[in-house]
């Protein structure tokens, strides 16, 4: 570059860093005889007003569902429109929910308070993590964490966004996400922004290899029935996912409830990771702490999910057989069928309690039924 006249100082101000001749010579010299580049050569220091974006939504302007749904046929429920696309920062999708509307969260609410859950979390990344790579798989899901409950207060409709980032990873793609809530609060000029959730998603250009069948337990024993386990559990009718539920000496099996309303609107929206079968197996989990520990615990992490079919392919009734690991304080869980055919694996599954939720004598007739039994197990 040439550094003659005002050159320097124009690069000075623009937040860039020059080399200095002793160092600028030798380099071009040791390129033009002997290196092994054509073109430019790009020695990054100071990159200044190079790195600047040259607009808060990268230049992308308005988009719409429609517009996402027009490149990947699988945008489902938890996908809006493209907020922003920056060149360092990845890209950005914003949803609008109204709990009045959109059944999980009429029917999954805390203290009467509408609660986004942690299973729709998910759902959300891979949607966002797959909405601008059509042809492309989810493989699985790692590390996600629920760092705070994402409230709609009032039940008013409140928009999330997505904040996703995708790299290369040999012949796969990882996304990194976090799903972020503003929020305006009385005396602050500039609105909350809290990272609720965060997670990856691991993309793939095939589907994932569903594992052999493996043999299924039927009950043998006493089991937890439905109404004594909404008694005590928060859920409405779309949530309330769980038949029963027994003890089987070193794991817990909660077994789907069939015809449960729609989860959500429009119906027709394609889910991409089977929310209620992974919120199967966090309440099944659930139960066995309500059971053995007397308290009730929110979703806190999951170390990795994946899920290998599509439950309206499922042969028969559907289970999760959840294994609790008393020594590292968490569960693994799997979704079967009747033939033992395998839909989806849970691992490294940790909860938080939620205090002073659970009333005693609600939890009297669960208990009776789980806690004999584990405690001879």
């Amino acid at each position: 570059m040439a550094t003659r006249g005002s050159i320097p100082k124009v690069m000075e101000a623009a937040g860039i860093d020059m080399l200095p001749p002793e160092a600028g010579i030798p380099l071009i010299r040791r390129e033009l005889t002997a290196g092994a580049t054509r073109g430019e050569i790009v020695i990054g220091q100071r990159l200044g007003v190079l790195l600047n974006e040259f607009g808060k939504d990268g230049g992308l302007g308005e988009s719409s569902p429609e517009l996402l749904r027009s490149i990947s046929p699988q945008a489902g429920p938890m996908t809006g429109k493209v907020a922003a696309m920056s060149l360092y920062g990845g890209y950005s999708i914003e949803t609008t929910l109204d709990p009045q509307t959109q059944p999980f969260l009429h029917d999954h609410r805390i203290d009467s308070t509408p609660v986004l859950p942690g299973v729709m979390g998910i759902e959300a990344f891979a949607e966002a993590a797959m909405c601008l790579l059509p042809g492309w798989h989810v493989e699985a899901m790692e590390d996600i964490r629920f760092v705070a409950p994402f409230k709609f207060y009032r039940g008013e409709t409140r928009a999330l966004r997505v904040e996703t980032q995708v790299h290369p990873h040999g012949d796969h793609l990882l996304a990194e996400c976090r799903l972020i809530g503003e929020r305006s609060l009385a005396n602050h000029a500039e609105p909350q922004r809290t990272t609720h959730f965060t997670g990856r998603v691991w993309l793939g250009k095939e589907p994932v290899q569903t594992p052999s069948a493996k043999a299924f337990v039927r009950p043998n024993g006493s089991c937890v029935e439905a109404a004594d386990i909404y008694r005590i559990y928060f859920h409405g009718p779309a949530y309330q996912v769980l038949e029963k539920a027994w003890w089987q000496g070193k794991q817990i099996v909660g077994s789907m409830a069939k015809n449960l309303p729609q989860n959500h609107h429009p119906s027709e929206l394609p889910t991409i990771v089977a929310p209620r079968l992974i919120e199967l197996c966090f309440q099944t989990a659930g139960v066995w702490e309500l059971g053995l520990r007397g308290r009730m615990a929110l979703p806190e992490r999951v170390r990795q999910v994946t899920l290998f079919r599509a439950p309206d392919r499922a042969e028969g009734h559907l289970y999760a057989v959840v294994t609790p690991n008393v020594d590292q304080n968490d569960f693994a869980a799997e979704v079967l069928d009747e033939k033992g055919n395998c839909y989806l694996s849970l691992n490294g599954y940790q909860t938080v309690a939620l205090p002073g939720f659970v009333d005693a004598e609600r939890l009297r007739n669960l208990q009776a039924v789980l806690t004999g039994e584990a405690v001879a197990a």
